[in-house]
């Protein structure tokens, strides 16, 4: 092998090593959460939390609610006096999907994060799959917050 060759060879590896490292922390748009749902609570208080969708009987199709707490941590949620069947996700301090996770009504079972999470969004059984969001996809938080004040 020349020279030549090896220096081509070496040069094409390494931009082809660069290209891929370049699309291994690719990702796609954050998903706009404003685009999908009609409406979305924002609870950021305990008192509001503790209540969440308690005592209603239904929820709008493109309806959900958000959760937010003051720092990450491993959260819990339950269905206690929640008539709804509901999915929740919960969210990192940027936005991304760590787990989500089916809840059945008035379950008062503990649905808890295994990982530390800032966030949560709770929406009708099912909606995160007939909108094909999923674990590990990002949604725009700055985007839900901007619009809750």
């Amino acid at each position: 092998m020349s020279k030549q060759y090896r220096i081509f060879v070496q040069r094409s590896l390494k931009f082809f090593l660069v290209l891929f490292i370049s699309f291994d922390g690719f990702s796609a748009d954050e998903i706009k959460i404003n685009d999908l749902l009609n409406n979305i609570e924002v609870v950021s208080n305990s008192n509001e939390r503790r209540k969440g969708l308690m005592f209603r009987k239904s929820l709008p199709e493109n309806d959900g609610m958000f959760f937010i707490w003051d720092y990450k941590k491993r959260q819990c949620m339950w269905m206690k006096n929640t008539y709804i069947p509901l999915n929740v996700a919960y969210i990192d301090s940027k936005g991304k999907i760590l787990e989500i996770y089916e809840m059945l009504p008035m379950s008062e079972e503990s649905i808890c994060s295994k990982k530390r999470v800032k966030y949560a969004l709770e929406v009708n059984l099912d909606w995160f799959k007939r909108n094909n969001i999923s674990i590990g996809d990002e949604i725009d938080i700055k985007e839900i917050l901007d619009n809750d004040n």
